[in-house]
């Protein structure tokens, strides 16, 4: 069973990232809203604030999401006019629809898995939607207001309608598809956006990218060596080099950086060799799609929180390839090699 890698550091970058967001939700939860009337009780205001959570759980982590829609909804605890009751829903709603969501894609960093983790994030927000209306928000409205007044709201919609039959038209016929439109549009803008937004908050990571000269094998693996400080237990590296280019002595640095005893070989044949449970290396030369890799279940083991999964020849199955991957590449400069940090 895999382990939650909740993936997350309290960095000086992260907090800003994470403040920025949480501005940005809170904005939209205050005053991008609006009623559909024609369609939803007018009470129902569609707001779009789970979007930025969304954002900062996929690029940082579930935390990060979690606390993005706690800030929110702690900002706005003075302007409350439901007695926090309201905030108290969304917070759960928002919850619900952010903390599933950023957990599956932590695992599954690929556009199928992007899909899938929305799609599971919008169903538990809609459960927890129907939850809160029926035992936290309409009990809550009835005993301030009465039964008739909530009656009375609804009544241009649902003609029909009775103190009797409130939750037969409300729940079904409104908080459903009410929040089932919101996380349609969130999840839609969820994935359109999250790319360029991924791509701008790991800019400095890929401008710090430097190479080194290795002019003989013992070279490659000291720099491998010291290279291997920088990785962290659920990392995915991409060791990308022409055969020969000395990615196994590469691989064989990184092990010693990180304790390994095991003697490291080539797993051209195997594809997958696993050294003291730690280090996952690669050899995807032969597959010819990540659909193959999926079946033979090369994929389970990318993103564990107790990993290194290291692939050479990881083009093969590019489709499959978790978001954000770390990369090394080997060049041919002669007898030398130019190793690009």
């Amino acid at each position: 069973m895999k382990k939650i890698k909740w993936g997350f550091k309290l960095t000086t970058k992260n907090i800003a990232v994470i403040a920025v967001l949480s501005a940005l939700s809170y904005i939209l939860y205050m005053f991008a809203k609006f009623p559909l009337p024609f369609i939803f009780p007018g009470f129902l205001d569609m707001q779009f604030s789970d979007l930025p959570a969304l954002l900062g759980g996929f690029s940082l982590g579930p935390i990060a999401g979690g606390i993005i829609i706690a800030v929110k909804c702690l900002l706005k605890l003075p302007f409350s006019s439901t007695a926090c009751v309201g905030e108290l829903a969304d917070l759960l709603i928002g919850l619900a629809f952010v903390l599933p969501s950023a957990i599956f894609y932590r695992y599954n960093k690929n556009k199928k898995g992007a899909i899938i983790s929305l799609i599971i994030g919008a169903l538990s927000a809609i459960v927890m939607a129907l939850i809160a209306n029926r035992f936290i928000l309409i009990p809550f409205f009835t005993k301030a207001y009465g039964m008739d007044a909530i009656v009375g709201m609804m009544k241009a919609l649902y003609p029909d309608i009775t103190p009797d039959t409130v939750y037969n038209y409300y729940l079904p016929l409104a908080v459903l598809p009410f929040n089932l439109l919101r996380c349609l549009v969130c999840g839609l803008l969820t994935y359109f956006t999250y790319k360029p937004l991924s791509k701008a908050l790991h800019w400095e990571e890929n401008a710090k990218k430097k190479f080194l000269i290795s002019k003989s094998p013992i070279d490659t693996e000291r720099i491998a060596f010291n290279y291997a400080s920088t990785l962290n237990k659920g990392d995915v590296l991409l060791l990308k080099g022409e055969m020969g280019a000395g990615k196994t002595a590469f691989v064989k640095g990184l092990a010693l950086g990180l304790g390994i005893k095991e003697k490291v070989t080539s797993p051209t044949y195997a594809y997958l060799n696993v050294y003291e449970n730690l280090l996952y290396h690669y050899d995807l030369y032969r597959l010819d799609s990540g659909k193959r890799a999926e079946e033979l279940g090369l994929t389970d083991y990318f993103g564990l929180c107790d990993n290194i999964c290291v692939l050479e020849w990881a083009e093969n199955i590019k489709e499959v390839l978790p978001e954000n991957c770390k990369q090394v590449i080997i060049e041919k400069k002669g007898n030398k090699r130019k190793i690009i940090l």
